[in-house]
């Protein structure tokens, strides 16, 4: 009996230490720079840009495209070919392009995996211009896994406010909400500075399942062969 139970409470320890194994592989999280050398020196045959022909670059095990949508709100609305980045200062330099239209990033993983949105650096670089149904007094940083060029952006992303000082330095913008995601939109309502964007991959539950069954095989193996 007492043998019995200490079989039981080894394998439930290899299953413990399976899933400390695989928690602690959430925890590195990857980040999006917009380096100037590795978005000059990428490969565009590694990177894939779904919504256009637009510039890709990859990081860290990431896909990033570069987004450009036009005529937002009419059934004419686009993602242009001509999308690309600002780099040069080793940040992307969102821009305003015109009332009716809405640059920014749009971030996968290579492996069409799932990770979640933990961070970002942002800057207001100006204030003098708004897409339509915005103000440039109040700038809004503009994320979301989904979004519809026919329809009006407003209510299609989660907004998050950053005012009108363009003296202020780059801040940190931390984010809830973007957990599990396989896709996400990096935008703005304005010109905004975007660097540091902190993303974590998430273990596919197939392979902490088998993760947890190798290691429960292996604790049972070896407990009969003691048996024996």
């Amino acid at each position: 009996m007492i043998f019995k139970r200490l079989k039981t409470t080894g394998i439930s320890c290899c299953a413990t230490l399976a899933i400390l194994f695989v928690g602690s592989g959430q925890t590195n999280a990857a980040t999006i720079t917009y380096d100037f050398e590795i978005y000059d020196n990428s490969n565009p045959n590694t990177c894939t840009s779904p919504l256009s022909a637009g510039k890709c670059f990859m990081e860290n095990g990431f896909n990033v495209a570069a987004f450009s949508a036009q005529e937002i709100g009419s059934s004419s609305a686009n993602f242009s070919d001509s999308s690309h980045f600002h780099p040069s200062e080793s940040y992307e330099a969102q821009h305003f392009t015109n009332e009716f239209g809405l640059l920014g990033s749009f971030i996968t993983l290579k492996n069409g995996g799932i990770f979640s949105l933990e961070s970002l650096d942002y800057q207001l670089r100006n204030n003098v211009n708004a897409i339509t149904g915005y103000t440039t007094d109040d700038t809004k940083i503009l994320i979301s896994t989904t979004f519809d060029p026919t329809m009006q952006v407003s209510g299609q992303f989660i907004e998050y406010s950053i005012g009108d000082d363009i003296s202020s330095p780059f801040q940190t913008l931390s984010i809830d909400g973007f957990e599990n995601i396989t896709q996400v939109y990096i935008a703005s309502s304005g010109d905004v500075n975007f660097d540091n964007i902190m993303l974590t991959p998430v273990p596919e539950p197939t392979s902490i399942l088998g993760l947890l069954a190798f290691a429960t095989f292996g604790a049972t193996s070896i407990l009969k062969r003691q048996d024996n």
